[in-house]
C-alpha cells in the first residue's frame, strides 16, 4: 500500500483532532534500498516532513521528541 496507494493527499480531509508523534532523529524509510539516489536524499527526513504534514492536516498538533529516532 506504501508504494501503490499513497495517502498523503487525503491529510487534508482529515477532520478529527489528530496528534503526529516523531522523533526528529528518524530516518526510516520503507524502499530506500530501491529507491533512486536522489530520492533517498528527500525521504526519511521526517524532522522536516512532520511540520509539513502538520500543515495538511486540519486539526493536528505535532510533538517533536528532540534526538529520538524510529520509536521515541
Amino acid at each position: 500500500m506504501i508504494f501503490t496507494q499513497p495517502v498523503v493527499y487525503e491529510f487534508k480531509n482529515l477532520t478529527m483532532p489528530t496528534l503526529l508523534m516523531i522523533g526528529d532523529a528518524d530516518t526510516t524509510t520503507i524502499g530506500s534500498d530501491i529507491a533512486p539516489k536522489e530520492v533517498r536524499a528527500k525521504i526519511g527526513q521526517y524532522k522536516l516532513l512532520g511540520k509539513q504534514v502538520a500543515k495538511l492536516i486540519p486539526k493536528s498538533t505535532l510533538v517533536e521528541f528532540a534526538g529520538k529516532g524510529h520509536a521515541p
